[in-house]
């Protein structure tokens, strides 16, 4: 689910260049998921930020993730 929720926040970022937040929170999504090992780190209001602004696939997978998937 993560591999998932990283190809649609890239193609959120894609589809929204000429907006600037986009850009900016799906980047910083993409950095925490590289760095997050856990749900608690990840948070809750990156993954709602990216479900308005980013994309709204990958917010609600952002959302419905478990510790497991962090460990793939």
């Amino acid at each position: 689910m993560k591999t998932a929720a990283q190809v649609f926040i890239i193609i959120g970022i894609i589809t929204g260049f000429w907006l600037i937040v986009p850009l900016i929170i799906g980047i910083m999504a993409l950095n925490k998921l590289k760095t997050a090992n856990n749900k608690a780190e990840l948070g809750t209001a990156l993954p709602i930020l990216v479900l308005i602004f980013v994309n709204l696939v990958a917010g609600i997978l952002l959302l419905c993730m478990k510790d497991e998937d962090f460990q793939k």
